[in-house]
């Protein structure tokens, strides 16, 4: 070997593979800020109770989902009315009155043109 191809001791090689960037995760629903909010949006609204932006904004329209609040062009929901509506469809069986009540709430698909 010539000293021009002998590593050096001592000297680092550097990495054959670059280092992977590490991605800054998204603030989640549980970040103290977020819980002590009393107003959520649009997609926080629909992340707690489980359905789509989609749904929520049908909801809206046709009615049935959570009371919410229009201020300018933004739509909030107040925590505690979302919480709310989820403990009125709270059903122990598909024979509770409550299950019967949301399924009369749903739309039916095949009266669609």
């Amino acid at each position: 070997m010539t000293d021009a191809t002998k590593p050096k001791t001592g000297a680092s090689v550097p990495p054959t593979q670059p280092t992977p960037e590490v991605a800054v995760p998204a603030r989640p629903l549980t970040s103290p800020a977020r819980i002590l909010r009393p107003y959520l949006r649009g997609g926080e609204a629909a992340e707690l109770i489980g359905v789509s932006i989609r749904t929520l904004e049908k909801y809206r329209c046709t009615g049935g989902g959570p009371p919410f609040l229009k201020v300018g062009s933004r739509v909030l929901y107040l925590r505690e009315d979302v919480e709310a509506w989820l403990q009125r469809h709270r059903c122990r069986n598909t024979s509770d009155d409550n299950y019967a009540a949301a399924l009369r709430e749903m739309p039916s698909r095949r009266n669609r043109s």
